[in-house]
């Protein structure tokens, strides 16, 4: 039986509502509402493989700054969110540290790094 999935495409500023029509193996039958390719591209990747940039605070160490700003270097799958943010909630940020700064590599294996998204001085 055919399920339809909706999304709201962000590939471009135009924001279609596109539908993907999708049989029981979850594959895609049908897909209409995009407007540029782009946004195909956008929620057929949004559909098969959802990924985001993982954006937290951490504890400090040492600082006058009690919560340091973090974000991984580039999108991880959502599927890994929850269980980075359980590693990111045991980390202690120490100074000194600059923007970019690698507070944890290679973050759950996605090959992406966890890094400083401020300065962080003592």
């Amino acid at each position: 039986m055919a399920q339809e999935k909706a999304f709201i495409c962000v590939g471009c500023p135009l924001g279609c509502a596109v539908t993907l029509t999708v049989d029981d193996a979850g594959e895609v039958l049908e897909f209409a509402g995009n407007k540029c390719k782009e946004g195909k591209k956008y929620v057929l990747e949004e559909y098969r493989n959802p990924v985001r940039t993982l954006t937290a605070t951490v504890l400090t160490e040492g600082s006058t700054q009690s919560l340091l700003a973090v974000r991984t270097n580039r999108p991880i799958l959502k599927t890994k969110q929850v269980q980075g943010m359980q590693v990111i909630a045991g980390v202690r940020a120490k100074p000194p540290l600059k923007m970019g700064d690698i507070i944890v590599p290679n973050l759950l294996d996605t090959g992406a790094d966890l890094v400083a998204s401020s300065d962080l001085s003592s």
